[in-house]
């Protein structure tokens, strides 16, 4: 896996034009359940009600990023937290 953990959440906070506000993003690297190389992301949301629509384009957006950035077809989990929510 080329890309670090920095490189991708630095890449996302570039981000512009976004479907909704996200305020920050929390990314890991490793390797999933099917032993393949993978991407974790969570987006920090600023608003509660977010439709549909709305996630999957911003999951299509977070993809394509994360791919541009990797340079691979490894697979991203892209998963949305309240940025109020306290850390699990």
């Amino acid at each position: 896996m080329s890309a670090t953990t920095e490189t991708i959440e630095s890449a996302l906070g570039e981000l512009s034009g976004l479907p909704t506000p996200v305020s920050s993003w929390r990314v890991e690297t490793g390797i999933d359940a099917a032993d393949d190389p993978a991407v974790w992301v969570w987006a920090m949301l600023d608003e509660e009600d977010v439709d549909l629509d709305t996630g999957e384009r911003l999951r299509d957006i977070v993809r394509d990023a994360v791919h541009g950035v990797t340079g691979d077809d490894r697979w991203v989990y892209v998963r949305f937290r309240l940025a109020s929510d306290p850390d699990p």
